[in-house]
């Protein structure tokens, strides 16, 4: 009777100590009361041997997990007089004949109510003939069977069919299928593609429409772009382009003096050009000292220093209403203006209102800190009156500023000035400035498209949705 259960899957539990095995019956010795597992699995994990030996001293239960008899009588005898539950092998019990036993009597239902088959076993549901059912019990439904293999051994051949402990003991080779990949000819072919289809379109590579937009930008085809949408009748000796690439023409100092004139005619008088070029020196200004980084309520301990160089002129009362907001938002300003007898209404009326915030007036330049400060306001250039660049207190200004170690921001500067500046804010067009300039910036100060019609300037704003856009020397 012990070799019709050879080769059958069993699971011996042999205690809290010892675990679970699973296997496959090899030998079952009555006279050493022994059953030896051949391919053993220890609570789920494959053993290292390839058989084990257990005693019956050892089992505290034994339970069926498929009878792999080929004979069909014993099988069909052993579903029929099976128990509704195992026969456990007591511990200490001599005899064999009980182990045997209660191979026999664990039925095949109770071995499928605690199946717990570990990797690499195979459970086969109709491996059980219908003879093995009694009278009494249904046959079930055969749905889905072709060639006498229903669609749910189909299914669990699947999941635990044979050959997957290999497969899991080889790592993964992640570099060798990483190196199945050829980037460089991947990306050669997409370039190919892409000139083959601007060849077809009749256009060079760099006039088709580009395979990769941004976010912002509109992949219906529209217009051809224009990218000099500002011409004047007598262009200045440079040219500039903005970051997206519109051209932006220089004007003369005589051109640009004559539009500002025919805007204040129409109502863009000097104190609405002075608040508007003194918030966007301001807000540039304050883009410069850090931003949101710096102008925080964490950082109030730490304001900036800013030191305003003015002189009494419209571009000096450009710089004092620039210094006003900076004040406002916090800046510690000291502001150098000189004394004169006589001052322009423009100059006067923004010193008054600067007067009034925390910012520090100085008339002398041994009043300017020693230190270097965040930043220099240079408003001490002027267009037309070129004999204050002589006098006393403008050389000792510049001569300060240059041997500052702060950098320098110029507001409306001349083509030429002494003050070597990093920057420079030009109005409305922007003047050939020299190299001593830095980079330009240009400033919208709201003159209207019409006023740049009448004095000969073909106008379209490159601003866009800002009032301050960097130039670029085309």
């Amino acid at each position: 009777m012990a070799a019709d259960w050879l080769g059958s899957l069993v699971s011996i539990n042999c205690g809290p100590t010892l675990g679970v095995y699973q296997g496959e019956v090899s030998s079952v010795d009555q006279s050493c009361q022994t059953i030896s597992l051949r391919q053993p699995f220890h609570n789920g994990v494959k053993c290292p041997v390839p058989e084990v030996t257990f005693s019956a001293i050892d089992i505290k239960d034994l339970k069926i997990l498929e009878i792999r008899n080929g004979n069909t009588q014993n099988s069909s005898s052993v579903s029929t007089n099976a128990s509704s539950a195992p026969v456990a092998v007591p511990k200490g019990d001599p005899r064999t004949a009980e182990l045997v036993n209660s191979l026999q009597h664990c039925s095949k239902s109770y071995g499928d109510r605690h199946l717990d088959v570990p990797k690499g076993f195979r459970r086969r549901h109709n491996s059980w003939s219908s003879s093995s059912r009694g009278a009494n019990q249904a046959t079930p439904k055969k749905n889905g069977v072709k060639n006498g293999i229903s669609q749910m051994k189909q299914r669990d051949d699947e999941c635990f069919g044979d050959g997957m402990d290999d497969g899991l003991d080889t790592d993964f080779d992640f570099e060798g299928n990483l190196a199945l990949f050829d980037k460089a000819a991947v990306f050669s072919e997409i370039d190919t593609s892409e000139r083959r289809n601007g060849a077809r379109s009749g256009g060079t590579p760099h006039e088709h429409t580009p395979s990769r937009y941004r976010h912002d930008e509109n992949i219906i085809e529209g217009k051809p772009i224009v990218y000099r949408q500002i011409t004047v009748p007598q262009p200045g000796a440079k040219e500039y382009c903005t970051d997206s690439g519109l051209v932006v023409p220089s004007i003369a100092y005589e051109l640009h003096k004559r539009l500002l004139s025919v805007a204040e005619r129409y109502g863009l008088t000097l104190e609405r050009r002075l608040e508007m070029t003194g918030v966007c020196a301001s807000q540039m200004a304050l883009t410069l000292l850090g931003g949101p980084n710096r102008f925080t309520p964490k950082n109030l301990h730490q304001r900036p220093t800013v030191a305003l160089l003015c002189g009494p002129h419209v571009q000096g009362a450009q710089g004092i209403s620039c210094g006003r907001h900076l004040a406002n938002h916090e800046v510690e300003v000291i502001l150098f203006l000189p004394n004169f007898v006589m001052m322009l209404d423009s100059v006067t009326s923004e010193r008054t209102l600067f007067s009034k915030t925390s910012g520090k007036l100085v008339s002398n330049i041994k009043d300017l800190p020693d230190t270097p400060v965040d930043l220099i306001i240079n408003s001490l250039d002027c267009h037309e009156n070129t004999f204050l660049m002589d006098q006393p207190w403008y050389r000792a200004a510049a001569e300060w500023a240059n041997q500052n170690r702060a950098p320098v921001l110029s507001l409306d500067p001349p083509v030429s000035g002494q003050v070597q500046a990093k920057w420079s804010l030009s109005l409305c067009l922007p003047l050939p400035l020299a190299e001593g300039a830095g980079r330009v910036y240009l400033c919208d100060i709201g003159v209207p498209r019409q006023v740049f019609q009448e004095v000969g300037i073909k106008y379209l704003s490159p601003f866009g949705c800002k009032f301050v856009i960097p130039l670029h020397s085309a």
